[in-house]
């Protein structure tokens, strides 16, 4: 009997010992081994992909631990096409390991399509290029035989180019089929290379130049024109000019 006592206490007293030292075990374990875990293994920092290529950017997640999805390129003029423009989570955020980053590379800056406005009416290819995000530029005129007035010769940039948004579109209009005779316009008082400009505008040709001593006026304006200004003059007729000179 008394053996039998011995034996029950011993197997109590192992019994008492083995559950100390377990929950001694559990204590090191919940207080020293967790913490580190959950501080260095549990949550990692998420590098910074903006402006990588999705090969760095794939082999920057993995080295942390972590994957890497693409969505839809999105059209960005600060990011180069083909690097990473957007990530999910941000960078230097902490996530678990295995945590899918998802990324969208660049297609650079968005380029838009010059419409084609030849031969439209002047109020159409305003509507047109503004839908297109682009704005109207220099508009100047020109007769043309071929081209309706009001309606558009020409274009610059020409159509279907691709260009920046906001890129101005410069017009030329037509005036209709060029009068065969026109107004002379005055030329008196005018340096003689802006009479010439002048007369040439309207198919007038200024090839009759006579020189004046004439300390009224600087030297090389025109001090009078034959014929006079507002007769009507038939295109390719040329003018007479007296100019001054010193």
């Amino acid at each position: 009997m008394d053996l039998v006592r011995k034996i029950l206490r011993e197997i109590a007293l192992f019994g008492a010992c083995a559950l100390s030292v377990a929950i001694v075990g559990l204590i090191a374990v919940d207080q020293l081994v967790m913490p580190r875990y959950v501080r260095q293994g549990v949550e990692v920092p998420v590098p910074d992909l903006i402006g990588l290529t999705p090969s760095q950017a794939r082999a920057r997640l993995q080295a942390e631990g972590l994957h890497m999805k693409e969505r839809e390129p999105r059209w960005d003029a600060s990011v180069p096409e083909g690097q990473i423009v957007w990530q999910n989570p941000s960078a230097l955020s902490h996530v678990k390991p295995n945590r899918t980053v998802y990324v969208a590379p660049s297609l650079g800056q968005r380029l838009y399509a010059v419409p084609d406005v030849h031969n439209r009416p002047l109020r159409q290819a305003r509507l047109w290029i503004a839908r297109a995000d682009l704005e109207v530029g220099e508009v100047t005129e020109m007769s043309s035989s071929a081209i309706k007035e009001g309606n558009i010769i020409d274009q610059t940039p020409k159509a279907d180019e691709q260009v920046a948004q906001g890129t101005t579109v410069a017009l030329i209009v037509s005036t209709g089929p060029p009068r065969a005779f026109v107004a002379m316009p005055s030329v008196v008082e005018l340096k003689l290379d802006e009479a010439r400009r002048l007369l040439s505008s309207l198919g007038l040709r200024a090839d009759h130049i006579r020189y004046e001593f004439s300390t009224a006026y600087e030297p090389d304006v025109v001090i009078r024109q034959e014929p006079e200004s507002g007769m009507p003059i038939k295109r390719g007729t040329s003018v007479q000019l007296i100019v001054s000179k010193l």
